[in-house]
């Protein structure tokens, strides 16, 4: 199934300097001096880091802030650096001036739901809108859990069938660890379009499967947000039952946090300047880590960060 839903996405940055923002060259010049972004048309975010500097001598020039507008819809940004200039004949007298050089975000188009999306992209554009999940295939939920299971174990995924939408006897994948490859756990993948809580039906029918295949440790992934109850409690019987079964669930809010984390070390290309661990603020002193600012979903800014996952 392919859907037809259509985003932007940050696919790289582009420098240029006053002259061509002058000289009319630069595209969104005017949406620029509108404070709008030039993708959506809709008002920027401005956001400022101050860098330790040291006393500024008389007649001398450092550079002292970092400055960006981002759109919190799409993700495009506008970076530049601002100096602070002080005069020689009056040392207390400090001047605000932007330096030459100025960024700004490249956005690609990507379409959801097609096979052609690398895994890559569809991890970075979930990061920024999880509740897409919903309008993805079936193929990319399983291609997207195969990857962050095995970026996040270091083991390899083995798929039973070439097409998600083959029957699979009830286990999609297997996560084989170890050196050897002798410790296996099967992975059943439910892609949940409209349903938001996962059922017991499914995880009842995923245990059964393992019991089939004898494979003793299990993970069933779902996109909804949460499990039933008597879902959760599934667990645990697997464990106290003759056949001891070690079952993981994993929903999607916690499927989120596992793509956070296995993002969170992954190289991105950034302005000038910026280091992941910079605090950021708003014009309302709201402080945000430049990983979240550049990589995760600012709608509705100022929220809380989440936690890191850890998968037993």
């Amino acid at each position: 199934m392919t859907n037809n839903h259509k985003r932007l996405l940050h696919t790289g940055l582009h420098s240029y300097d006053h002259v061509d923002l002058d000289a009319g060259s630069v595209f969104f010049a005017q949406a620029l001096r509108a404070h709008r972004c030039p993708c959506c048309a809709i008002e920027l975010l401005v956001f400022e880091h101050e860098l330790p500097t040291a006393p500024l001598r008389p007649g001398f020039i450092q550079l002292r802030w970092l400055h960006l507008e981002i759109c919190p819809s799409c993700g495009w940004w506008h970076f530049r650096q601002d100096l602070e200039t002080s005069d020689p004949a009056q040392p207390a007298k400090v001047a605000r001036s932007t330096w030459w050089e100025l960024t700004h975000a490249l956005q690609a188009e990507i379409e959801l739901g097609t096979t052609t999306l690398p895994i890559e992209m569809l991890q970075k554009h979930l990061l920024r809108r999880w509740e897409d999940r919903k309008l993805i295939s079936a193929q990319q939920a399983e291609d997207l859990v195969a990857s962050l299971l095995q970026e996040h174990h270091g083991g390899q995924v083995v798929r039973t069938t070439a097409n998600a939408n083959a029957a699979d006897g009830g286990i999609d994948l297997y996560l084989t660890l170890g050196d050897d490859g002798s410790l296996r756990r099967a992975v059943q993948v439910k892609r949940r379009i409209t349903n938001d809580i996962e059922p017991v039906e499914e995880v009842r029918n995923f245990v059964g499967a393992m019991v089939l295949a004898e494979a003793d440790h299990g993970i069933f992934v779902t996109t909804a947000s949460r499990f039933t109850k008597v879902a959760r409690a599934v667990s645990g019987k697997a464990k106290g039952a003759k056949v001891k079964l070690q079952l993981d669930l994993v929903d999607g809010s916690r499927l989120f946090e596992l793509l956070r984390t296995t993002n969170a070390t992954k190289p991105i290309q950034l302005p000038p300047k910026v280091q992941l661990d910079q605090e950021w603020q708003d014009a309302q002193g709201h402080l945000i880590l430049a990983r979240d600012l550049f990589t995760g979903d600012i709608r509705g800014w100022p929220v809380k960060a989440g936690h890191d996952l850890q998968l037993s």
